[in-house]
């Protein structure tokens, strides 16, 4: 069926208020054993949750269980099935099974689903659903069709990993051979000070070619103020200098980049921690993403000549989005060793002779002195959403034992390591056995491991890894360039001690984005937002000093305020939204999780 637009939203007056509190009840002892009717709406709250609804309006009771019906998932059905679980995770069981026996095609379950995604948003697309069955359904296909790990429950634990659906199943149990024996700690011979390390953090630039300055804002789409989006009757306000719902502007790529070369003369090195491509999901192809690509990295070239950049791909690099297939998969239309082939070419001029790796799978290693490692990977590949993992699992071993190898390897020499990635661990997006080894050689070589830079999630936080209870390694997201969704632009500079390469301080810079828009012929006035240090008083940036800083932020509402107000970076649309009680929770939650199945 298709849904009603903005028409079929509505919030039904004081009973809904009334049913949401039955719901929100109903949450939270996992089961519902109630009305049919409240069954479908507890459904409709986690649906939305798991398509990442942000402006989630309920549908007519009615009307969706009109299209669960059209997907043989009858609101009776689901009661009866039921058994201690959400219900999500049943729902998602039994669509699964409808798919694999033939009971209900792919393409309607896709186009339901889809619908309802725009249903909840209130958008007002056109072709966006029938571009996103076209794009995912040939690997989808192959994949329901090949798998032999493939069953409703293994594939509710991987997509539904965020919603605690998780089962034991063989292709999630395994784990990458961590080293035993006690760690060899590098020696750091007493020497002269050495001049600090410079390195410029940066992430998730989204760069959107099609900017229309003037264009509309709120578009009805995924994203927006592009050429030929949206009904300009509800604003075409798209600022020069970007808009909180929309991606960068080449043109403030290009400024941001000119203004870092110009201001921070003593950089030493570049981390790009991924995302070239902008939100525009219903149409990447491999032709368009490869010009961005190759746009991108060529801006970079020429605005630092002299400086190495150390970069990790993006989920948006993939086309289609997310999907980072097995080597062995060799058909073109699956792989994405264009990709890989793409990405030796054009971060040679950096990284030598990493061609092996990089052309196999994204990842790398390189020394950038005869101390300091650093490893690059490409953690796509345990993305909950990345289709391949419903076809196989055990890839993502290579990259695991190849970091292995590389902090063995360091240990042995006496070096430290940093490593890049984009996908931050124990978001609930990274698949278990992957998080899982990952955390397990942190821990191990976490005298090694200086340091940790991720992105992909567009806010500024860390995370504090342990080892049974010890804080041993932090990791840092990057932030983004791209002020998607409700977020200022942003850059980071680190700070490292050149003698044994721990992180000394970081820095963070950004533009207010409402305020650069005011004085579109002026360019953006770049401020210090924070050095990390100073903002919460540490002696240094220990994991012990972070811990210390988790707990303290768990009792002081102050503080905690301050480190929110960091993570958005004073974006004015989510400072105006405020975060809640729950927000609040989530976001320290995060702080510790490293491993996403370890909380609730």
């Amino acid at each position: 069926m298709q849904f009603p637009l903005v028409r079929g939203a509505t919030t039904y007056g004081d009973s809904f208020k009334c049913r949401e509190t039955i719901v929100i009840l109903c949450e939270s002892v996992r089961n519902c054993t109630g009305s049919t009717k409240l069954i479908s709406l507890v459904l409709q709250k986690q649906l939305a949750r798991v398509l990442k609804a942000k402006s989630y309006h309920a549908l007519d009771p009615v009307r969706f269980e009109e299209a669960l019906t059209d997907l043989k998932l009858s609101p009776q059905t689901l009661k009866t099935r039921l058994a201690g679980e959400r219900v999500i995770c049943t729902t998602c069981r039994l669509l699964v099974h409808n798919i694999q026996t033939g009971v209900v095609p792919l393409d309607q379950v896709v186009s339901t689903f889809c619908n309802l995604y725009i249903t909840f948003q209130t958008w007002t697309i056109s072709d966006f659903c029938h571009q996103i069955i076209k794009i995912n359904k040939p690997i989808l296909d192959y994949v329901i069709r090949g798998s032999s790990i493939l069953s409703p429950e293994y594939a509710c634990a991987v997509l539904l990993q965020n919603e605690n659906c998780y089962v034991e199943h063989p292709a999630l149990l395994w784990r990458t051979k961590v080293p035993e024996g006690p760690p060899k700690v590098p020696r750091v011979p007493p020497s002269p000070p050495k001049r600090p390390i410079k390195i410029l953090h940066v992430s998730d630039f989204h760069v959107t070619h099609d900017y229309e300055v003037g264009g509309v804002a709120d578009c009805g789409y995924p994203v927006c103020c592009k050429r030929g989006l949206g009904n300009r009757l509800r604003g075409a306000n798209a600022g020069v200098w970007g808009h909180y719902n929309c991606d960068v502007p080449p043109w403030m790529f290009a400024h941001a980049l000119t203004h870092i070369s110009d201001v921070h003369k003593d950089i030493d090195a570049i981390y790009f921690t991924g995302d070239v491509i902008d939100h525009s999901v219903w149409k990447a192809s491999s032709m368009e993403n490869s010009k961005q690509i190759a746009y991108v990295y060529q801006k970079l070239a020429s605005s630092f000549p002299n400086t190495p950049v150390l970069p990790v791909l993006g989920n948006h690099e993939a086309a289609p989005l997310n999907v980072f297939a097995p080597p062995n998969v060799t058909r073109a239309e699956f792989s994405q060793s264009w990709l890989y082939g793409l990405s030796d070419r054009l971060w040679s001029r950096w990284l030598g002779d990493s061609s092996k790796t990089i052309s196999r799978q994204g990842y790398y290693s390189v020394m950038a002195n005869d101390k300091l490692k650093i490893v690059g990977l490409n953690n796509n590949v345990c993305y909950i959403y990345n289709w391949w993992l419903l076809y196989d699992t055990t890839f993502l071993v290579e990259q695991l034992d190849f970091l292995r190898d590389e902090l063995l390897d360091a240990e042995d020499k006496g070096q430290f390591v940093h490593i890049l990635g984009h996908v931050f661990p124990g978001e609930r997006e990274c698949v278990e056995p992957w998080e899982a080894s990952y955390n397990a050689l942190v821990a191990r070589f976490s005298h090694v491991i200086k340091g940790q830079f991720f992105g992909h999630t567009h806010t500024d936080a860390f995370k504090i890894f342990y080892d049974e209870g010890r804080p041993v390694s932090v990791a840092y997201n990057g932030g983004s360039l791209t002020p998607y969704t409700n977020y200022n632009p942003n850059y980071k500079i680190v700070t490292v001690d050149g003698h044994n390469y721990d992180v000394v301080d970081i820095d963070t810079y950004y533009f207010n984005v409402t305020q650069a828009n005011l004085h579109p012929n002026i360019t953006p006035r770049w401020r210090k937002l924070y050095s990390t240090r100073e903002a919460y008083g540490l002696p240094a940036l220990s994991p012990a000093y972070f811990d210390a800083l988790a707990r303290k932020m768990s009792e002081n509402d102050a503080l905690f305020d301050k480190y929110w107000r960091f993570y958005v970076r004073e974006g004015d649309v989510s400072i105006a939204q405020g975060c809640d009680r729950d927000c609040r929770q989530i976001l320290l939650d995060s702080i510790t999780r490293t491993v996403s199945l370890t909380a609730a």
